[in-house]
Parts: structure tokens; sequence; C-alpha cells
């Protein structure tokens, strides 16, 4: 399964694991990013294929459910 394209210029949004502080950047920067650093606790966070297919998947279920 690939990462869709459809949400390249979407808003998503990813937790920190460690701060649970909001990441918002659009789709093309998840999918391009590995690795990365919250800003707000400077953890530095990897970010997996699995996991960015996960985040679009759930944010893509909320685009066409209209939530």
């Amino acid at each position: 399964m690939s990462i869709s394209n459809e949400l390249r210029d979407a808003r998503l949004r990813y937790e920190c694991p460690s701060c649970h502080q909001p990441i918002i950047r659009n789709g093309s920067w998840f999918k391009a990013v590995s690795t990365f650093q919250c800003d707000a606790c400077k953890t530095t966070l990897r970010l997996g294929y699995s996991a960015k297919l996960s985040l679009f998947e759930r944010h893509a279920k909320a685009a066409f459910s209209g939530t």
C-alpha cells in the first residue's frame, strides 16, 4: 500500500509521543520527512513508513467522513 498524494496540501496533525504537543504540517512535509525534532520538547522523532501510512489513513477517513 502506498501513501496517497491526495492529502499532500492538507494540514495533518501528528502528536508528539513524548509531550503530546500537536505538530501540524502539510501532508507533503510528513511524506518527505523521516526524522524531525519536536519544537516543544526538542525530542528527536522518527516517523517510519507504517506510521506515515497510519497518519494519512486517519486523516483521509476524517476528510471523507466530514469530521
